[in-house]
């Protein structure tokens, strides 16, 4: 049924008024279809793990389902939330952002030896802030390049601030230390500074003096130091943990073959393949999904950051582009580099494939930034609505 016309305009139908949508659909159902997969997903590859550490193999999957819910409910709001109102806000969280990283060395829980999280005691949950940061970064590089406009290719004025910025974030994330966060907020904060109209020596002078700290911080931690190793070949086959991860990883996509083993019939999960259900999972989806739907989820991520780049080319509203450009690269960048270190083309990261990982703060940190996106969407939906009848005012000043 179609929606009613009315002086010329649609009339938004009983569904969008039930969502309180009026937005790019591609992109939600694909962000929705993604969680779905991500479910079932979680709840086979993690089954043989928590029933033997918790005597219930749906344990696991009943805290994921949870998440999922909270997750829901924040896209939904978020996307009724005027994307405008981050601008104002965007010194204030960078700042919240960056003293909730440094909090976790003194408040922090400790997991695997490694004490990157807060516990909520109320929810009996974990809270990531690294993730935080790196989305209240994405949100004042928006405010900084759209407030500094054409002034933001001055070196002193315009682009040594936000690389200032970029640089506290990724020290605080690194001294974590968390290296695969790191690395990923500086690409997503790159290309947001290209996209913005840095002059690429700027960029190029930012990276190579990050590119030499990066070696020295290797230099003072052997495990990074030996994944890099073992990626480039240098430490014998088989014979570290590191080694042990990825060629069961790749053992789990290769006996996929085109269809699969079907759904719950993995074999790499039954101890073999660690982090089956968080940083390897798109493993488990080669080997129970077959090739096919290694090739669909790929696919699915591809179009999220397509119809992301559309909506945010679309915006007239420079600040809204920006945002829409740094929140699509950071879905797509975390999915591209889950996807490549589970295929052996990137060192490990301990990255979360978005939407079907199991976890908590990634889920909600990026269905946030879907249900930005979604907004932005439909502020673009609601003024094309207006031009259609005859309204003819300019809806979103350009920021000069």
């Amino acid at each position: 049924m179609h929606d009613p016309v009315r002086d010329g305009v649609p009339v938004e139908g009983a569904g969008q008024r039930l969502l309180h949508i009026g937005t790019d659909r591609r992109l939600l159902v694909i962000t929705l279809s993604l969680m779905a997969i991500g479910v079932s997903l979680v709840l086979s590859s993690s089954s043989f793990f928590a029933g033997g550490k918790f005597g219930d193999q749906f344990a696991l999957m009943r805290n994921h389902v949870v998440r999922c819910f909270i997750a829901l409910v924040i896209l939904f709001a978020t996307a009724r939330v005027d994307y405008r109102l981050y601008r104002r806000a965007a010194p204030a969280l960078l700042v919240a952002g960056v003293l909730m990283v440094v909090g976790v060395f003194f408040l922090g829980v400790s997991i695997r030896d490694t004490q990157r999280w807060y516990l909520i005691p109320l929810i009996n949950t974990t809270l990531q802030p690294s993730e935080l940061a790196r989305t209240a970064l994405v949100i004042f590089l928006a405010y900084w390049i759209t407030r500094t406009g054409k002034d933001f290719k001055n070196f002193k004025t315009g682009f040594l601030p936000a690389a200032g910025a970029i640089a506290l974030v990724v020290g605080v994330i690194a001294a974590m230390p968390n290296f695969g966060t790191a690395t990923a907020t500086v690409l997503i904060a790159l290309s947001m500074v290209y996209v913005g109209g840095a002059r690429l020596w700027h960029i190029g002078a930012f990276a190579g003096l990050g590119a030499s700290l990066f070696v020295v911080e290797v230099a003072r931690h052997p495990y990074v130091r030996d994944r890099i190793m073992m990626f480039l070949g240098f430490s014998g086959h088989g014979h570290t943990a590191l080694n042990w991860q990825v060629d069961q990883s790749l053992i789990a996509l290769g006996s996929g073959g085109l269809l699969g083993r079907g759904f719950g019939h993995s074999e790499q999960k039954l101890s073999w393949l660690p982090d089956s259900y968080t940083d390897f999972i798109f493993s488990i989806v080669g080997e129970e999904g077959g090739l096919l739907l290694t090739l669909a989820v790929s696919g699915a991520f591809l179009f999220l950051a397509l119809r992301g780049l559309r909506i945010a080319h679309e915006s007239g509203e420079r600040f809204g582009q920006l945002l829409g450009v740094g929140i699509t690269a950071s879905v797509f960048v975390y999915a591209a580099l889950n996807m490549y270190v589970a295929t052996g083309l990137f060192p490990v990261t301990g990255l979360p494939l978005p939407f079907l990982s199991y976890g908590g703060s990634a889920l909600i940190v990026n269905a946030f930034s879907v249900g930005v996106m979604l907004n932005l969407s439909r502020r673009l939906s609601g003024s094309r609505r207006r031009e259609r009848s005859g309204w003819q005012g300019v809806v979103f000043p350009v920021a000069r």
